[in-house]
């Protein structure tokens, strides 16, 4: 079997899926990369199918697992830090004879920068997070079909951290049939019964063979 760019990205993506690997762990260029690499390794290669998504499962799970923990021990860092510089300006202001309600005392540019990259790391975190949650909406209120144009049109997506995801999901599937009614219709998931019926209308389309 040959091992082409599109069939490593399709096996990958689907793996993905089953698995719930998202994209704040796994990014767009981490696939992109991978599946360069993965090209690579099997290239004027014969192999089978099964050994090929066999080795492609191991590494995207290694992957996903390694991003797991490089995130936890970020954020367990970066908590640590934060726990230290609240010591350290508490500390100073006992010097200063300051009252909790009266911290008047002037940061440390170290202190003030580690926090102030410490915020942004969470502001990154909690925005990844709610944007996978709007996500999770939209694609509930999108045709199946649709998933992949919907993901890559919601890249731009402005998160509003104080609007709920159900509003910002119903905001970004609207404005995603806005733009592209003339070449997708309707968006709406169809229905179990309308499904069948139409694989029903598809089957009864086809042509009759005698036997």
């Amino acid at each position: 079997m040959e091992i082409t760019k599109e069939k490593v990205s399709e096996s990958m993506n689907t793996y993905c899926t089953e698995r719930k690997y998202g994209s704040e762990t796994l990014s767009d260029d981490f696939k992109e990369k991978f599946i360069n690499s993965f090209v690579k390794k099997y290239d004027q290669k014969d192999v089978e199918e099964s050994d090929m998504l066999a080795d492609l499962k191991f590494n995207l799970d290694t992957a996903f697992n390694a991003s797991l923990v490089l995130k936890n021990s970020q954020m367990a860092d970066f908590t640590k830090k934060e726990d230290e510089y609240k010591s350290q300006i508490e500390e100073l202001n006992k010097k200063l004879g300051k009252k909790p309600r009266e911290q008047q005392v002037e940061i440390p540019k170290e202190i003030k920068d580690q926090l102030d990259e410490l915020k942004k790391f969470k502001d990154e975190e909690a925005k990844k997070s709610k944007f996978k949650n709007i996500m999770e909406i939209a694609k509930k209120l999108t045709r199946e079909d649709l998933h992949k144009s919907l993901s890559s049109y919601a890249k731009d997506f402005a998160i509003n951290m104080d609007e709920s995801d159900e509003e910002q999901a119903k905001r970004l599937t609207s404005r995603f049939q806005e733009i592209f009614k003339d070449s997708i219709g309707d968006i709406k998931p169809l229905a179990p019964k309308v499904t069948l019926k139409q694989e029903e209308e598809f089957i009864e389309s086809l042509p009759k063979v005698k036997i």
